[in-house]
């Protein structure tokens, strides 16, 4: 008997959208951007559909469809069934172990963390038009191509940066969600910048482009280039990080997230209408006004927002460093914090020279304090 198909595409997941749900509630307000219009005959506008919906997770941010591609002519799901099942179930084993720092799980999936959320980036009908845009393609079957070979292209330089949870638990106010979950923020590349076209978002690379993404409506996870948390003038906010690249086997640290701030209400609805703002139809929450931020903020102009999102220069100081890795082989591996490594044999062997004194210099500290100890 053949498999039933899945024509219903969620793009934001519904476990996701459970996470902003309160508790015993089943639905949250949904406000629609950009509502329908009816017109009559002659064009004129005669009623917009309703700009507030209420929903529950299984109900809305899907399309027909949208993954489904066609083999000789046969309808095929495979790449929601397979490919976004299985990056969705790891994806929230990987944040829910994050959350509650689980390290033997996290030590496991942390990366699938990243992964997922690349996934939910590119996945959305504004992912998708990104990758249109950059890839070209003719049809939707190739754009569903590209989209599964550059899922994984923000990863990298995510896990290189800087990550900081923040929490809204002492706040009135609480994160929403949007139809494009993944945003990117840049202080200093307003959003009708018009070198910057409607479906894209400043780019990744650039210093002063952070990431946003609430995990729940009282948790949001950001992340920050270290050159942007040390030295976040306006000049550099277009200016390329170190080392920026989309796919390479970096060495990163899991252990360090900052988790110790929390937002007030003012704050938390800077970063719900940063992320308004960046949606393409549909944001979401529990309550109305959180739905509305701009309605309280003192100000909207784009380079006064989110001006607290940078992590401090004392925090940061545990997340970077030179790595520096021993082998059972007797080699060495070598990494800087933009996971740049030795480029010749001579830089590997200068490298080598110097882990070597530094390794011969804590055995002797070691067995100095042994020796007091003995005493």
């Amino acid at each position: 008997m053949p498999t039933q198909l899945s024509h219903r595409h969620h793009y934001v997941p519904e476990w996701y959208q459970r996470r902003f749900l309160h508790s015993g509630a089943t639905a949250f307000n949904i406000l629609d951007l950009h509502p329908k219009q009816f017109r009559d005959n002659r064009g004129v506008v005669r009623g917009t559909s309703a700009s507030i919906l209420n929903k529950g997770p299984a109900a809305w941010f899907f399309e027909k469809n949208l993954y489904s591609t066609r083999v000789f002519g046969t309808p095929n799901d495979d790449i929601e069934t397979y490919l976004f099942g299985a990056i969705d179930r790891k994806g929230r084993r990987a944040i829910d172990a994050f959350l509650a720092e689980d390290w033997n799980t996290v030590h496991k999936t942390y990366w699938q963390m990243f992964e997922f959320l690349d996934a939910l980036r590119l996945r959305t009908p504004k992912g998708l038009a990104f990758l249109r845009a950059i890839t070209k393609s003719r049809n939707h079957e190739a754009l569903l191509f590209e989209m599964q070979r550059l899922r994984k292209m923000h990863c990298l330089m995510w896990a290189e940066g800087a990550r900081e949870i923040l929490s809204a638990e002492d706040s009135d106010a609480k994160f929403i969600f949007t139809d494009h979950p993944v945003t990117f923020f840049n202080r200093h590349v307003f959003p009708a910048d018009p070198a910057i076209p409607p479906h894209l978002d400043p780019l990744q690379h650039w210093q002063g482009t952070q990431t946003l993404f609430p995990f729940d409506s009282n948790r949001l996870f950001v992340m920050t280039h270290y050159e942007w948390a040390r030295n976040p003038l306006p000049k550099n906010a277009r200016k390329s990080r170190t080392n920026p690249r989309l796919f390479d086997n970096s060495m990163v640290w899991y252990h360090d997230t900052i988790r110790n701030r929390s937002l007030n209400a003012e704050q938390v609805r800077e970063v719900n209408y940063i992320l308004k703002t960046r949606a393409k139809q549909y944001v979401a929450g529990v309550k109305v006004d959180d739905l509305f931020p701009e309605r309280q903020l003192k100000t909207r102009m784009w380079n006064k927002l989110g001006k607290f999102l940078l992590p401090s220069g004392y925090e940061i100081a545990a997340q970077v460093g030179y790595t520096v890795v021993g082998k059972d082989d007797g080699t060495f591996y070598f990494q800087d914090e933009f996971g740049r490594r030795p480029q010749s044999k001579a830089e590997y062997e200068v490298e080598v020279a110097r882990a070597k004194r530094m390794e011969a210099r804590l055995k002797r500290l070691i067995r100095e304090h042994e020796a007091k100890r003995a005493k």
